[in-house]
C-alpha cells in the first residue's frame, strides 16, 4: 500500500491506496535494470523510459517484461540509456525522477571538475547515459538537456521528517526536500511509501500540491 501526499501551504492529506491500483503496461519490452524501488525492479528501455516491475535481478541484467514482471533475463551489459527530470545535484549525485521512480546518479571526478558544459539544474529534462558497475551504482556518462519541466511526480520512502522537510530513501541515498512554508508532516510517515508532487522554482524542487504531472522525463520509446 502507497500513500499519496497532498501537499498544501495549510493542508496535508494523505490518501491509501491499494497495492497494484496503477494501470501496468501489458506490452512486452526489453530493457536493462537500473535500480529498485520498495521490493520492485526499475527498468530502462532502450529509448530511456523507466517502468516499475515486480522482480530479482541485480542492475545491469537486461530483461524482457510485460504485465509488470519481468518475463525472462536476457544476459548483462554494463550501461543503459534514462530519461528523467533532474530532482537534485549535491555532493556528486545526481538524483532523477524518471517517470516518476527516483534513481541516483554518481556524476564522478571527471564531470565535477568540467567546465566546459553547464550542469543540469532542477527541473532540466535530461537524457542520460549510465555505467552500471559491480555494485549496482549508476555512473554519469554524459547527458543530454531536453528541456524544463515544471512538475514532477515521485514515488520514495520517507526516512525521516523536520520541520518543514522530508527525507526519502533513494537507493541508499538520502535526499531532503523542503515543504511549503509553514508545513510538516507527521513522524508516523517514517518508513512508509509515499508519493510526492515537486515544483521547481528558484533552483531547487519543493513539495506542493497535487497537479498535472509535468514530468518530461516519461516520455520516452517503449519498444527494443
Amino acid at each position: 500500500m502507497k500513500r499519496v501526499i497532498l501537499a498544501t501551504a495549510g493542508l496535508v492529506l494523505v490518501l491509501a491506496l491499494p497495492a497494484g491500483a496503477a494501470t501496468r503496461n501489458t506490452a512486452s519490452m526489453k530493457g536493462v535494470v537500473v535500480g529498485d524501488q520498495h521490493g520492485a525492479l526499475l527498468v530502462a528501455s532502450s529509448g530511456g523510459l523507466v517502468q516499475k516491475v515486480s522482480g530479482r535481478e541485480r542492475a545491469g541484467t537486461r530483461v524482457l517484461i510485460g504485465g509488470g514482471r519481468v518475463l525472462r533475463t536476457l544476459g548483462w551489459t554494463d550501461r543503459a540509456l534514462v530519461r528523467g527530470v533532474v530532482v537534485r545535484r549535491t555532493g556528486g549525485l545526481m538524483f532523477l525522477s524518471a517517470t516518476g521512480h527516483l534513481l541516483v546518479v554518481h556524476l564522478g571526478v571527471r564531470r565535477l571538475a568540467s567546465t566546459s558544459d553547464t550542469p543540469p539544474s532542477p527541473g532540466t529534462v535530461v537524457q542520460t547515459t549510465v555505467g552500471i558497475n559491480d555494485q549496482g551504482e549508476l555512473d554519469d556518462q554524459g547527458d543530454q538537456q531536453l528541456g524544463q519541466a515544471g512538475q514532477v511526480q515521485v514515488q520514495a520512502t520517507v526516512t525521516a521528517v523536520g520541520t518543514g522537510t522530508v527525507t526519502l530513501n533513494v537507493n541508499g541515498q538520502a535526499l531532503t526536500i523542503p515543504l511549503p512554508a509553514g508545513l510538516s508532516l507527521p513522524a508516523s510517515l517514517v518508513g512508509t511509501q509515499v508519493t510526492l508532487n515537486l515544483s521547481f522554482a528558484n533552483g531547487q524542487a519543493t513539495a506542493n500540491e497535487q497537479g498535472d504531472n509535468g514530468d518530461q522525463g516519461d516520455q520516452g520509446d517503449s519498444g527494443d
